[in-house]
């Protein structure tokens, strides 16, 4: 990347990972854990935009109550983060993309590119994640916003989806459309007309075409994003944006605010093993199994069970399972879970039910 220009990696924190209750709740929600090995999701985002391949030090935005667990992670593996960016509230992505640009723009220039990720999704392939985002330097310098399409591996109905548009070379189209989650069978035509991507919420773009394209389609967010940086209390480490100006902003996503209504946008295809760890189900798929098709964390005794996704947290009870199949439990100190493994999406039903001080 060294003719190209700087690529800072913004690495949003924010989400709450509601349908992986009971470990994921507001205090420590699931980019914080690690689910899919040995390092959490939000360290293996860190660690897939290396310095030693041309990106600069990442930059974090996260809730401002996170600020610490944040800090404490990125040092555990070794790496300085350019900046923390704290938001008073949940504003979505939107907010997050101005507060990113303004950053970006401040330290490196409008022509510096961002790649915008979130900190709680798997990627089997490292390296051709990173052989990806070199790819889509060429479109994100030629003033489009670059959105990166997970290839379909199913017809999954929790995703949105992108329609590939006019080709712009080989491995980078133009958008058709955004398209919202679809019904199974809709799902499937999408699958086999091979015109369809899942929509990834990954981002590059340079910080000038951002900031113009926001100004134009959502003068009001960028208005309040704006204000909240101006007015940010600023540290060597932190950024921690006005609560006042910060509240003002329209809680909108930047697939809604921008990339639903610009002209700049593009898609490179991403065929790098993705997930959302959206869901249990998610974590079933990605974890090993034993011989019987269990997945196992903690402290687990079983017995003619298999499928299941048995899943005892550190100082969580020990699951001990005898004759089940195809159940999810999940074993907190704070409380346990046992649902069918193909009901767990729906676990946002049961989250409504709970107290404020269960999640």
């Amino acid at each position: 990347m060294s003719n190209s220009p700087v690529i800072v990696p913004v690495i949003m924190c924010g989400g709450a990972g509601t349908r992986l209750w009971p470990l994921s709740t507001r205090a420590h929600p699931k980019q914080l854990h690690a689910l899919t090995g040995t390092l959490t999701l939000l360290q293996q985002t860190i660690l897939r935009c290396p310095q030693t391949q041309g990106f600069a030090a990442p930059i974090l935005v996260c809730a401002q109550r996170h600020a610490d667990q944040v800090l404490a992670q990125c040092q555990q593996v070794n790496t300085q983060p350019t900046t923390i960016i704290t938001e008073p509230c949940p504003r979505n992505t939107a907010p997050c993309a101005v507060s990113a640009a303004l950053a970006v723009h401040q330290l490196y220039g409008e022509a510096a590119q961002i790649l915008l990720l979130a900190a709680d999704h798997f990627m089997a392939d490292g390296g051709a994640f990173i052989d990806v985002v070199k790819h889509g330097t060429k479109a994100a310098a030629k003033g489009h916003i670059v959105t990166f399409g997970a290839q379909p591996t199913r017809p999954a109905t929790g995703y949105g989806y992108i329609r590939k548009g006019k080709t712009l070379d080989k491995t980078t189209f133009g958008v058709a459309a955004f398209v919202e989650k679809p019904d199974e069978e809709t799902a499937k035509t999408y699958l086999h007309s091979g015109d369809y991507l899942w929509n990834a919420g990954i981002f590059l773009f340079s910080a000038g075409v951002m900031l113009a394209e926001m100004n134009q389609y959502r003068p009001d967010i960028l208005h309040g994003a704006t204000q909240a940086w101006e007015a940010a209390g600023k540290s060597q480490t932190f950024v921690h944006l006005d609560a006042t100006a910060f509240a003002t902003c329209p809680a909108e996503s930047v697939d809604y605010a921008v990339m639903e209504k610009t002209k700049c946008a593009a898609v490179v295809p991403l065929d790098v093993g993705w997930s959302d760890v959206g869901a249990w189900p998610a974590i079933y798929d990605l974890a090993d199994k034993d011989a019987d098709g269990n997945t196992r964390h903690g402290r687990i005794v079983s017995l003619n069970a298999k499928n299941n996704l048995l899943f005892s947290d550190k100082d969580a009870p020990m699951i001990a399972a005898l004759g089940i199949n195809n159940l999810a439990i999940i074993a907190t100190k704070k409380a346990v879970l046992v649902t069918p493994l193909d009901q767990a999406d729906n676990i946002k039903v049961l989250i409504a039910k709970l107290g404020e001080d269960d999640f």
